[in-house]
């Protein structure tokens, strides 16, 4: 059976992908919001080149969003953006995007590896609770592999991830809630014009909360709290506020 493994672009994912050491049999797969860290991209490309296997890389395109693609198209022609009640974003930029690319390749059943630890055994038995009929495995967590483990690992390596690992995902996504948000403004102000801009597109012509991403504030009304504080925050030890099922 195909293997196919999931790259998120993170340290974890990749630490996972890079022990299991994939043959050109079997697929390295990224699934691409066009939200990542510019960093998240050279990252991609440093393990291509020095682990020497190919990285799949497909993304959300829709015919009523000519020359766009990933989050862009999708929020160009919806009429309502992704929030923590609708979370449309993981379903059609990641999973669906995921299976269209594989479907034409491998077909529908393959066995797919995802990259959550030990110490996050609430992925795991939620992913398995929601996808009962994939066939799944998760290595890292087979194997005890903790945040500490993975840490230690790309210390040692030629190359890493050059980015707080807040910073990972989509650089401002919602879930990683408001404080942190604030703090990575702070810092990285110019991520925010992308997420201000699908606000102004979403709300044109209606009420000022309609189609935002948090029901009681605007990105630009954090952005605005952000160059208020004028504060160098530590980004490493920044936390999301809630679960992130993307990777």
């Amino acid at each position: 059976m195909k293997r196919v493994f999931n790259l998120s672009g993170g340290k974890t994912s990749a630490y996972m992908t890079i022990a299991e050491k994939p043959d050109p049999n079997d697929i390295v797969l990224f699934t691409d919001t066009g939200r990542e860290h510019p960093l998240t991209y050279k990252f991609l490309d440093d393990i291509e080149k020095h682990e020497g296997f190919k990285i799949h890389r497909a993304t959300y395109i829709h015919h009523r969003s000519p020359g766009k693609t990933g989050f862009d198209a999708l929020t160009s022609w919806k009429r309502f953006l992704p929030n923590r009640a609708r979370r449309i974003c993981t379903v059609e930029l990641k999973i669906r995007v995921a299976r269209r690319y594989l479907r034409p390749l491998i077909g529908t059943k393959f066995e797919q590896f995802i990259g959550f630890r030990y110490d996050e055994p609430n992925r795991v038995k939620n992913y398995r609770q929601t996808y009962k009929h994939t066939i799944t495995r998760f290595p890292l967590y087979e194997q005890g592999v903790t945040k500490e483990m993975v840490n230690d690992y790309w210390q040692n390596k030629p190359y890493t991830l050059e980015i707080p690992p807040i910073l990972g995902n989509c650089d401002l996504c919602f879930l990683k809630g408001k404080n942190s948000i604030i703090k990575i403004m702070a810092q990285y102000p110019e991520l925010a014009d992308k997420w201000i801009e699908d606000e102004r597109r979403a709300n044109a012509g209606r009420d000022r909360r309609i189609g935002n991403f948090f029901p009681d504030i605007t990105y630009a009304e954090l952005l605005e709290m952000a160059l208020a504080q004028q504060k160098d925050f530590d980004l490493e030890a920044a936390l999301p506020a809630y679960s992130c099922t993307c990777a």
